[in-house]
């Protein structure tokens, strides 16, 4: 729907209006400080409960992962910064991102990960990172 809106002729003016409101707070966004209180709604998101553990019949196993769905308007806006900055991104995070600036980055993960684990030597492999085992980051 949105793409339609931003993209179509149809809508004439309003669809050129929306596209240079949106492109405003984005830059806004990007280079000023606002008030996150002011932005609740934008910052908002669906959240979706996954079952963590669907087959185990043990209570004090099972747990429910939220996974959250941003609004449109702030992924229109996040993809079209990220697009811009891509180079810059990619610079700056270097090694320490899997997969920056690849295509199919992530397959490319998978692939190396399955390559590793058909490995005789292998007995497992272990991925630690315990920066918020604890919720220990301030989200504030």
């Amino acid at each position: 729907m949105w793409r339609r809106i931003l993209c179509s002729k149809s809508f004439n003016k309003a669809s050129h209006t929306a596209c240079e409101s949106l492109s405003l707070m984005c830059r806004r966004l990007c280079t000023e400080y606002v008030d996150p209180s002011s932005i609740n709604s934008l910052m908002s998101c669906r959240l979706i409960p996954l079952d963590k553990n669907p087959e185990i019949e043990q209570p004090s196993q099972k747990g429910v992962r939220p996974i959250g769905i941003g609004e449109v308007l702030r992924r229109i806006m996040g993809k079209a910064v990220t697009t811009f900055l891509k180079t810059d991104i990619i610079n700056s995070v270097g090694p320490l991102q899997l997969s920056a600036g690849q295509e199919g980055g992530c397959e490319a993960a998978v692939h190396a990960m399955e390559e590793i684990f058909s490995n005789e030597d292998c007995h497992g492999v272990m991925l630690v990172d315990a920066t918020n085992a604890f919720n220990s980051l301030n989200r504030k």
